[in-house]
């Protein structure tokens, strides 16, 4: 498996606005166009149709459909998904919060899988999604071969899901992590900033970065596994399933 940047990223934050979705449409055009869609569609697994610009990704975003449960009609919105084969190759999706049957939050999900480039800044990226979607949980890490063995492919850290939508765990720290909502009462900013870790107060949430350059992780991998570890020792004990 070729390595790659991932953005995963839940909120329990209304989605479905159209402004949501031209925000999110813009982003894709930082970096000289090249996270811009080609494909879109409702389905992340079947994206086929050729992306026509902003009034067809309006009419997707966020179209009601209806479904049947326990003998009654209940409404839904469908995801958003973006694709693009060129350089750079992504695919990304939007799965937007709802309400269980308990009336519950079961938090929405921003995901981006992108083939890596240093003419994206990958980082500014990050912060403008935490802004358009302000993450309960955010994510972004760039995958490379110490992390993607046999035995690590598809387990919760690498794909990004956080586990249960409910309750997300934390499986593991990506180079850079948003804690928000109820995660970020366990962060304790003054002592991370000086372990001479990265963070930032973003709203009502906490952005933390394992190093100052993402290229670390390919630079010295062992470098960069070792600052995790310390980073990770800085919050309470079992906050990380990993």
């Amino acid at each position: 498996m070729k390595p790659y940047i991932q953005i995963s990223i839940r909120t329990k934050t209304e989605t479905v606005d159209w402004e949501c979705g031209s925000q999110l449409i813009e982003s894709l055009y930082l970096g000289e166009g090249l996270l811009a869609p080609e494909l879109v569609s409702h389905n992340p697994d079947k994206v086929k149709e050729p992306f026509e610009g902003k009034a067809q990704a309006k009419r997707l975003w966020a179209e009601k459909g209806s479904m049947r449960v326990n003998g009654s009609l209940s409404d839904f919105f469908y995801d958003f998904a973006w694709k693009r084969k060129k350089v750079i190759r992504s695919l990304g999706y939007v799965r937007h919060a709802k309400r269980n049957i308990r009336n519950q939050i079961v938090p929405g999900a921003v995901i981006l899988n992108s083939s890596y480039s240093d003419k994206i800044d990958w980082l500014h990226l990050f912060k403008v999604w935490c802004e358009i979607f302000p993450p309960q949980l955010g994510m972004l890490h760039y995958f490379t071969e110490p992390e993607l063995q046999p035995h690590m492919l598809n387990d919760s850290f690498q794909i990004g899901s956080f586990n249960a939508a409910l309750r997300p765990d934390v499986p593991n720290a990506g180079w850079a992590m948003f804690y928000g909502n109820e995660f970020a009462e366990k962060v304790d900013a003054d002592r991370i900033a000086r372990a001479d870790f990265p963070i930032e107060k973003i709203g009502d949430g906490y952005l933390v970065r394992v190093t100052n350059d993402i290229q670390d992780i390919v630079a010295d991998f062992r470098m960069f596994a070792q600052r995790r570890t310390e980073l990770k020792s800085l919050f309470p004990e079992g906050f990380f399933l990993d």
